[in-house]
């Protein structure tokens, strides 16, 4: 039998070889950005989604405004409230906040027009990274594996590295033309080029297939179908890369590769939603009578959506983003929620100010929401 002694030696032993193995794994995963859990709850931007606004080209950089899912309100600016004295544009404010996405516990954002790439925690929206090029336009980001991620851009897709967010270098699988949206499902990444929609590899990036008709993506639906669109009929990409369409009563509309697709997908039904005008229409797969009217009509006056809707998979709902008209009216801004399922309006927030005068203060050109 062991002594007293020999049990305490054993013991201290044991706390230590514990603390060693915490140690060295802590040391291991503190430089990187994969993995861990999520910050607690009650980090103050824990409870709501993004809205990613443009800014108003050469007098006001793009921002981050927040909406709470326990308030009725939208709080404006809150990046610059927690970075005081930075931009998301350059110092001209001639680069547009265009797109964004939660990633691995991070939000990133990117410009369009000469602007930086940067990365802000999720939760607490402090800046960590921003990198800057002199001559850039970028357009969209994904996470691959690890820290190593996709960016594109107006001259092509490169691999980039997330902790850093210095792109490390170009893909030669995919043309060297402006690329747009992208998305990655399974072992794919599905994205959108000035030539076509292209399909690569998620483990080695190399070329898989190209639909060269196909100028609108991307939404993925839960029975794994990816959607994409010529414009004039809906497209769906199956798991083994077929593809099927669906003429749309009308079409859906784009701005261009700068600019997010007008596509989105709910996570609890196989479904698809798309804006054009007051009408948001929404296709239940293999149901041609969903698209027979439109699922929602907005119903305010004067209003026009800005940017591109998105379905909140927190909450099953359809989120708009708004403004009245342009000039002095586009400091009249408007978030709207619908829920999903049945197209019921939740949420009516009107903010900013009353549009009798151009004021820059308030005008921010909400064009995307973007959920944790």
């Amino acid at each position: 039998m062991m002594t007293l002694l020999q049990n305490k030696y054993l013991y201290h032993l044991s706390l230590i070889a514990v603390t060693a193995f915490l140690l060295t794994a802590c040391s291991k995963n503190d430089d990187l950005l994969i993995g861990g859990p999520d910050p607690v709850e009650t980090a103050p931007y824990a409870n709501g989604f993004f809205i990613i606004t443009e800014g108003s080209y050469g007098q006001t950089a793009g921002t981050v405004h927040f909406y709470n899912y326990d308030a009725d309100t939208v709080t404006t600016r809150v990046y610059e409230k927690e970075n005081p004295g930075k931009l998301t544009s350059n110092a001209a404010k001639t680069s547009t906040l265009q797109f964004a996405t939660v990633y691995s516990g991070k939000l990133f954002l990117m410009s369009k027009i000469n602007g930086p790439l940067i990365r802000l925690d999720a939760a607490t929206l402090k800046e960590e990274v921003r990198f800057n090029q002199e001559t850039s336009n970028w357009r969209s980001l994904v996470g691959i594996k690890g820290a190593e991620g996709l960016v594109s851009a107006n001259d092509g897709v490169y691999v980039i590295n997330l902790n850093t967010l210095m792109p490390q270098y170009k893909l030669t699988s995919v043309s060297a033309v402006n690329s747009g949206d992208m998305l990655v499902s399974d072992n794919y990444v599905f994205l959108l080029q000035s030539n076509g929609a292209k399909i690569i590899s998620g483990s080695n990036y190399s070329f898989v297939k190209g639909f060269s008709n196909i100028n609108r993506g991307f939404a993925k639906t839960p029975n794994g179908k990816v959607w994409a669109a010529t414009g004039s009929r809906l497209i769906a990409i199956d798991k083994n890369l077929d593809t099927a369409g669906i003429a749309l009563p009308v079409t859906i509309g784009s701005f261009g590769l700068d600019a997010p697709t007008r596509l989105t997908a709910s996570t609890k039904e196989n479904a698809v939603f798309y804006h054009s005008g007051a009408n948001i229409y929404k296709y239940v797969d293999g149901n041609a009578a969903s698209l027979s009217q439109p699922f929602i009509t907005i119903d305010i006056a004067p209003f026009m959506v800005y940017g591109s809707i998105r379905y909140d998979r927190n909450k099953d709902y359809i989120v708009v983003n708004g403004i009245q008209g342009y000039g002095g009216s586009s400091g009249v801004n408007y978030l709207l929620i619908y829920n999903a399922s049945t197209g019921t309006l939740v949420k009516n927030i009107k903010y900013g100010n009353d549009g009798s005068v151009v004021d820059f203060n308030h005008i921010y050109f909400p064009g995307l929401a973007v959920f944790r």
